[in-house]
């Protein structure tokens, strides 16, 4: 007598979404059963997966920890909705035989949009200027001086897909740009017509540092007190990647200090900050909450293309975008 054949659990872990409408009509075809929940530490995460075949992970608040992911005995795929995979351990998970795979295209023109809004607020000065119109004060008296972004250099430390589309749209303004990236081939900076440098030169010919870097142990920290003093005090730095990319505590006091000019920032170590946060206070520290990501269109290409990994892995085919 045939066995009942069980129905395939995929957990939804963490997700920012209001209902999980396009993850089921994608993965319909597998006949599985979704749960969800918010995965706010590792003994909910367990539970929440137990006996999944798929895992949907999202960005901001669940760590698939070693210990998580030594759980998962049934999984077979932990699709991230997202870039970067730093909230997983993925060495873990290659021991287990657990695919991990991301959705790195989903966001490309907003998260570099969201890097040259910046990049244009502190060029024009529209946040004091802003605040002086509201005032009536129409001189041009507290926002000088203003240089013309044309001829500007803006560094790019990692020139992936973001990294590139924000160097293209630099040079629609006149912007001259420079990147460093230690794993890009030579042809990747051809491409964008950016000058090779180093770290270091980068740092010092910068009117505009825009970091595009993942977090890793090797990036974690990459911006600490030393690499900002060699800055110019005319720059600003810019970060839409991860928060750990920068030492925040270096980067209130080269603010506070006016050994920089700005920053312009829509990621931090910790989100959201507590609310004694020393750079919620600076007036030349510009914070978004961690939104560069999105559109109507990104947040559907997203959960798209997450469930459509999971999809595949489950019908046995290779994923689109495998990290491990």
């Amino acid at each position: 007598m045939a066995t009942k054949r069980e129905t395939p659990i995929v957990a939804v872990v963490g997700a920012r979404f209001g209902d999980l409408a396009i993850e089921e009509k994608v993965l319909r075809p597998t006949g599985c059963r979704l749960v969800r929940g918010p995965g706010n530490d590792a003994a909910s995460i367990i539970e929440l997966c137990r006996g999944a075949t798929g895992v949907l992970a999202g960005a901001i608040g669940p760590q698939f920890t070693a210990e998580v992911v030594s759980s998962l005995g049934a999984c077979r795929v932990i699709a991230r909705y997202g870039v970067g995979v730093d909230n997983i351990d993925v060495e873990t998970a290659k021991k287990k035989g657990i695919i991990v795979t991301n959705v790195p295209d989903y966001c490309v023109d907003e998260v570099s949009d969201h890097a040259m809004a910046f990049i244009l607020t502190f060029a024009r000065k529209l946040d004091i200027g802003a605040v002086e119109a509201k005032k009536g004060d129409w001189s041009i008296g507290p926002l000088q001086p203003i240089h013309s972004l044309r001829g500007s250099v803006l560094g790019i430390a990692g020139i992936g897909r973001i990294g590139s589309a924000l160097a293209r749209k630099a040079r629609a303004f006149g912007m001259k740009v420079a990147a460093f990236d230690p794993i890009a081939p030579e042809p990747s900076f051809r491409r964008i017509r950016a000058g090779k440098v180093s770290l270091n030169e980068l740092l010092r010919m910068s009117d505009y540092l825009s970091l595009h870097a993942p977090l890793t142990p090797k990036t974690r920290g990459m911006i600490g007190k030393a690499q900002l003093e060699r800055m110019k005090p005319e720059a600003v730095i810019v970060n839409v990647a991860r928060g750990g990319l920068i030492d925040e505590e270096a980067l209130a006091a080269a603010l506070s200090a006016k050994r920089i000019r700005g920053a312009g920032l829509d990621v931090l170590m910790e989100e959201p900050p507590s609310t004694g946060h020393p750079l919620l206070a600076l007036p030349n520290c510009i914070i978004t909450p961690h939104k560069a990501w999105y559109s109507v269109s990104a947040q559907e290409k997203l959960r798209r293309g997450a469930a459509g990994e999971v999809l595949r892995v489950l019908r046995g085919r290779e994923p689109k975008y495998r990290v491990v």
